[in-house]
């Protein structure tokens, strides 16, 4: 489902040297990492915010090197939450959640508010529906942020210190819900450093160290 392959970035001393991680379809991983630069490289590199000076990134049969960073193919496939939100200020709670439906598919608007107000529903936000980001706790907005990532039910699942301003009773929720879509075949990628996180979930687990990575 995602592999990195031989993956060497651009900078001078590379963030990234000859990387290599292959998530079998199904699987639900760790990621730990020392390095944050490092890790946002990975990222960048899942979500082609960049590109590596060599080697190739593969989700499920797809190069991403073959497509542009607006392919629908490739972003209806992932869903990725991130650590810094990227929630769209100008738009309240529910446009947020929306926004992936009205982009990357062709349903109906009937059916993107039904799947909206699923999505809301599931993660306790109903009631802020039709509020503006500015009058959200950081708890609601790490929950629409971990929302908006699912809401085009992708392949594979991609989470940024998704724990980030969650209390721990929640965090423990998160990870109930991880695996069991896990279970139904989701591919799940999480990275964190959180040992309190870490210890919740049963998934195999890789350090993410000096470039390149190592199994615990």
């Amino acid at each position: 489902m995602l592999k990195f392959k031989n993956i060497t970035t651009k900078e001078k001393k590379p963030y990234l040297n000859n990387l290599n991680l292959d998530i079998s379809n199904g699987k639900f991983v760790l990621l730990n990492y020392r390095s944050r630069l490092e890790k946002n490289k990975m990222i960048d590199l899942i979500c082609q915010l960049d590109k590596p000076r060599s080697g190739k990134i593969v989700i499920g049969d797809k190069n991403l090197a073959k497509f542009s960073c607006r392919s629908k193919i490739i972003h209806k496939r992932i869903g990725i939450c991130f650590e810094d939100l990227k929630l769209i200020e100008s738009k309240n709670v529910f446009e947020n959640i929306i926004f992936p439906l009205q982009i990357h598919t062709k349903l109906s608007f009937k059916k993107i508010v039904e799947k909206g107000e699923e999505q809301l529903k599931m993660f306790g936000l109903s009631e802020k529906k039709n509020s503006f980001l500015t009058t959200l706790s950081l708890e609601e907005k790490q929950r629409l942020n971990i929302a908006r990532s699912l809401v085009l039910d992708p392949e594979l699942i991609v989470l940024d210190n998704p724990q980030l301003n969650l209390k721990v009773e929640m965090t423990k929720s998160l990870m109930k819900y991880l695996q069991d879509l896990n279970s139904k075949g989701k591919t799940i990628v999480i990275f964190t450093n959180d040992k309190t996180t870490e210890n919740m979930i049963n998934c195999d687990k890789y350090m993410l160290d000096k470039g390149a990575i190592l199994d615990v």
